[in-house]
């Protein structure tokens, strides 16, 4: 299991990101800590795999007004050939950079998350 810590100082505006490449080519997600540190209250957050090998970029978490510590399992539903939802989920695929971009968080403030990845 791999281990990444991406923290973020916010700039005047409330906003900043952090990226972080994993040394494993291709891992699944298994857990996120959120640590929100001295963010203001109201901050957002997204966590995204980016610099993909199909160019496409996908939201693994989205966390709105995350004011508190907390620890997450993110999955994402599986769908049919057709595109409807099958009910089964799994673990996201990450295939790129992991990249943590926060709004709303307050002049000159910091937090981030610790994200745990599996190898496949």
């Amino acid at each position: 299991m791999q281990r990444y810590q991406l923290m973020v100082t916010t700039d005047e505006d409330g906003a900043g990101s952090a990226t972080q490449k994993p040394s494993s080519p291709v891992s699944v997600l298994y857990r996120v800590e959120w640590i929100d540190g001295d963010l203001a209250t109201g901050v957002d957050a997204v966590l995204s795999v980016t610099d993909t090998l199909s160019g496409v970029d996908t939201t693994l978490l989205t966390l709105t007004d995350a004011n508190d510590d907390a620890v997450y399992y993110p999955v994402l539903a599986e769908c049919d050939n057709t595109g409807q939802a099958t009910g089964t989920y799994r673990l996201p695929v990450v295939d790129g950079s992991l990249k943590l971009s926060v709004t709303g968080g307050g002049s000159g403030k910091s937090g981030g998350v610790v994200v745990y990845l599996m190898d496949v």
